[in-house]
């Protein structure tokens, strides 16, 4: 079982029944039977400063695996600064997901350390960390609230609100993270994330701005999650994720999740 921050399955979830615990919740959650086996994405990033400012970025994202494993590629268009950096994630069942970035300036692919998965996400308020795989033991999890309403975006939403705790804290730039899963879809549609050392202090959020039903191409219905905000609250900086156009269970080449698509930009 596992939890999704930015790579497909992060905008995506399938039919959904009502229960209660923590282990139920996260089951539903995380349940890969319903996730897309192949998707494609074309999301705008835009970074927004503290004064307004906002740089915008476009990037193309191909999702797809076998054995339930799913592997998810990001490729980005624009603007000049980033284009043609190509990232690849691979998820590994006993260990953590492996991720390469290519990086067009200096001809090279890298491998993320362990130790740099805290670090920005091509320049915006997302982490490596949060486009990686949470896996059901990655975190302790209780539910600190049975029925809680949050309001992201003018929707109010009837919630679990739910704490998590990462077994492993030297893995993750924060102490632990308070969610609101929506009682509908099952999407938290609030998440916060609060320093290690100071445990009051709140150093960014997580909203759904936008939460849609969906269908994919053999007419199963997704929750897909069409825009997100993340703001930074120590710098005031936000990053907008906006999905454009999606297309869910339309098959997709594997030749996309190979380092040589990563060096060329080429499926073969």
């Amino acid at each position: 079982m596992k939890k999704i921050f930015f790579a497909a399955a992060f905008f995506v979830s399938g039919s959904l029944f009502f229960s209660e615990t923590v282990d139920e919740i996260l089951k539903v959650y995380c349940d890969l039977d319903r996730v897309p086996d192949y998707n494609y994405s074309s999301i705008a990033i835009d970074n927004i400063s503290k004064n307004g400012s906002v740089e915008h970025m476009e990037v193309e994202q191909f999702g797809g695996g076998a054995n339930g494993l799913k592997n998810t590629v990001f490729a980005f268009k624009s603007p000049s600064t980033v284009k043609d950096t190509r990232i690849l994630q691979a998820e590994k069942i006993s260990k953590e997901d492996d991720q390469w970035v290519f990086m067009p300036a200096l001809r090279t692919t890298r491998r993320i350390a362990p130790g740099d998965k805290g670090k920005p996400f091509v320049g915006t308020e997302l982490t490596y960390n949060d486009l990686s795989l949470r896996k059901e033991h990655d975190d302790k999890n209780e539910i600190i609230s049975q029925s809680e309403s949050v309001t992201v975006n003018g929707v109010t939403y009837d919630c679990w609100k739910m704490k998590s705790v990462p077994v492993k804290k030297n893995t993750v730039e924060y102490g632990y993270r308070i969610s609101w899963f929506d009682k509908k879809s099952y999407i938290p549609v609030r998440i916060e994330f609060y320093d290690k050392k100071n445990a009051s202090k709140l150093i960014k959020t997580y909203e759904v701005e936008k939460l849609e039903q969906v269908k994919g191409a053999t007419g199963m219905t997704y929750w897909l999650r069409r825009q997100n905000l993340v703001t930074n609250i120590e710098t005031g900086r936000k990053t907008r994720v906006t999905v454009k156009e999606y297309v869910f269970d339309k098959k997709i080449s594997d030749g996309y999740f190979t380092q040589n698509w990563l060096t060329t930009g080429k499926a073969r």
